[in-house]
């Protein structure tokens, strides 16, 4: 009897569970863990320092300088929120310092993140925030979404990889979660604090990426807000206080001397040089001071048709379909945009959706839209995926209202014809897998190859082959770089982090968010030009295809080993030992 009773309860529990769901949910598991050791082809310097400081905190309490629990970590001379690490140090515990503990953090947060936007437009329509014409069901728009979402290359690409931007994410995504949920019940309004407050903490750029988020949030629902103000005082007052002990550390470090990464990628540290000005002048015979200068050549003026070009090219085919971030191709695999090709006939219909509701879904998105490239467009650089992250919610849920519109379009077209409903299906599904399995052949097939030299292949086999024979040779010569090779050497020998924060010094010369490690046991890091060491006994000498031609000279040198790039074409090392 109870036997019976209990394979009922299970049978309905399982009826109740959302299969569809589910399965979008493993979809993008796998898509963000499949191969996740070697594809990114080598960790980053960033995500080795990640991996290095989590071991350390696991191994002495303290970061790589000797820095106990600290919340902001000095990284290479520049100083990032510390959250990641911390999130990081279970998994090394778990699998030990490799490339699965230092990447499955971010890889398992882009699964939570497709549950959360899920969640997110199943509120949205649940409170009747989208009114349109056809009743839309929020379980139909809420699974697009998110199967979108699951495939969408610019998502998946920075779940796979220590991306701190990728995390913040998804904690703006349960910020938002839970702000929608006070609407109702305002205590949820603590958890939605605390999500939002955490995402200071865990990347830089969430100190404008997030007070967007918030702005929107403010402005769609300000009479709630003020209702807040009104009815929940104590709560409010404690999700405040929550949110700013745990945001200071990283606000504090305005203040502190730990911005400095921040003044050199800012688009308003580089004014143009006064010969530069001066040379196009001198064209029409004019001076700085001038009238037709104050007009059409000022500052100010320079700097908002910056900004502007930045802006509009973060909405530019050639980013979002074509080429993705051409300016830092690390950021995207090779001919593939930031979206999918499907996107381009998603994204349309989704607008003309959009024209047709009201209500403050529609808003959000719009708001979001127009606001989340602002963190990349106030930057150098033309187009950055990274900072402009959070722009593929809002264009995710563009194109999922596309979806929607095309089903509908395709029920009243063809609601007589059985038969043409078919072939605009079939039609509609070539599309669909067309573009999903050409983004799989970019980024499974070719990115780990093509993109190798962007992700400083090579250190990985350079230490594997130096650990055994290091204690040979009286000094090793490791050629100097903005790849950090120390972090690296730290990262793969596992070295012990007791050790290295007694003797962890940094040199400044390559910028002030920029330091370099010049030595470490018999290791001399430097720059130098080849034939190099020559006549000097037991000496090793590793540098990358240039800095150690492949004609070097057979008679002072002999070669240990040379590292090619996965197309087994060019040499990303080569270390030499000299006779």
């Amino acid at each position: 009897m109870e036997v019976g009773r209990l394979k009922y309860m299970t049978t309905e529990k399982l009826k109740k569970v959302n299969w569809k769901l589910v399965t979008i949910l493993l979809v993008a598991f796998i898509l963000r863990v499949w191969n996740l050791n070697v594809n990114p082809p080598s960790l980053s310097s960033d995500e080795a320092a990640l991996g290095y400081n989590a071991y350390s905190i696991l191994k002495t309490g303290k970061d790589e300088y000797g820095k106990l629990l600290p919340i902001i970590f000095k990284s290479f001379g520049d100083y990032k929120p510390g959250l990641c690490v911390y999130l990081t140090v279970p998994f090394v515990f778990l699998f030990g310092l490799n490339e699965w503990s230092v990447r499955l953090p971010s890889a398992l947060a882009g699964v939570v993140g497709v549950y959360l936007l899920y969640s997110i437009v199943k509120k949205f329509i649940d409170y009747d925030f989208l009114q349109v014409e056809t009743k839309v069901s929020s379980r139909s728009l809420a699974l697009i979404s998110s199967l979108i979402f699951a495939l969408a290359p610019w998502h998946v690409y920075f779940s796979r990889g220590g991306w701190e931007a990728n995390i913040s994410l998804t904690l703006t995504l349960a910020g938002i979660y839970f702000f929608i949920k006070a609407l109702k019940n305002n205590k949820f309004l603590i958890f939605s604090s605390v999500f939002f407050a955490l995402t200071f903490i865990a990347y830089q750029g969430a100190k404008l990426a997030t007070t967007i988020v918030l702005f929107t949030l403010a402005v769609l629902f300000w009479k709630n807000c003020i209702g807040f103000f009104k009815d929940c005082r104590k709560t409010l007052f404690f999700a405040f206080v929550l949110a700013s002990l745990i945001a200071s550390p990283s606000i504090l470090s305005f203040s502190q001397g730990q911005t400095g990464r921040l003044t050199v990628f800012s688009v308003f540290s580089y004014p143009r040089p006064v010969d530069y000005i001066e040379k196009m002048l001198f064209q029409n015979n004019e001076k700085i001071g001038d009238l037709n200068y104050l007009l059409f050549h000022n500052e100010p003026l320079n700097y908002t048709r910056a900004i502007l070009g930045r802006y509009f090219n973060h909405f530019s085919a050639r980013f979002l379909f074509f080429d993705g971030d051409y300016q830092n191709p690390k950021h995207s695999s090779p001919n593939q945009g930031m979206l999918m090709f499907y996107d381009l006939l998603l994204l349309p219909f989704g607008f003309y959706y959009l024209g047709r509701s009201k209500g403050a879904f529609k808003k959000f998105i719009l708001l979001l839209l127009l606001l989340t490239p602002l963190p990349a467009v106030l930057t150098r650089d033309q187009v950055q995926a990274v900072r402009a992250l959070n722009m593929v919610v809002p264009l995710t849920l563009v194109s999922s209202l596309g979806g929607l519109s095309l089903i509908i379009f395709f029920r009243r077209l063809f609601k007589n014809s059985k038969a043409m409903a078919s072939i605009a299906i079939v039609a509609f599904l070539f599309i669909l897998t067309t573009s999903l399995v050409y983004f799989l052949d970019s980024y499974f097939i070719h990115q780990p190859i093509h993109n190798a030299k962007y992700w400083n292949w090579g250190y990985k086999q350079i230490i594997k082959t130096l650990l055994p024979i290091q204690d040979n040779y009286k000094i090793v010569y490791f050629q100097q770089g903005y790849d950090q090779p120390y972090i690296y050497y730290l990262f793969y020998s596992r070295y012990d982090p007791k050790a290295y924060q007694k003797q962890a010094k940094l040199s400044y010369y390559l910028g002030p968010d920029v330091g370099l490690v010049e030595t470490l046991d018999n290791i001399d890091f430097a720059g130098w030009s080849w034939p190099f060491a020559t006549g000097e006994k037991s000496t090793l000498t590793i540098g990358n295809g240039v800095a150690i031609p492949s004609d070097f000279s057979r008679k002072d040198y002999n070669l240990i080993s040379e590292i090619k790039y996965p197309d087994n074409f060019m040499t990303a090392f080569r270390i030499v030992e000299t006779k």
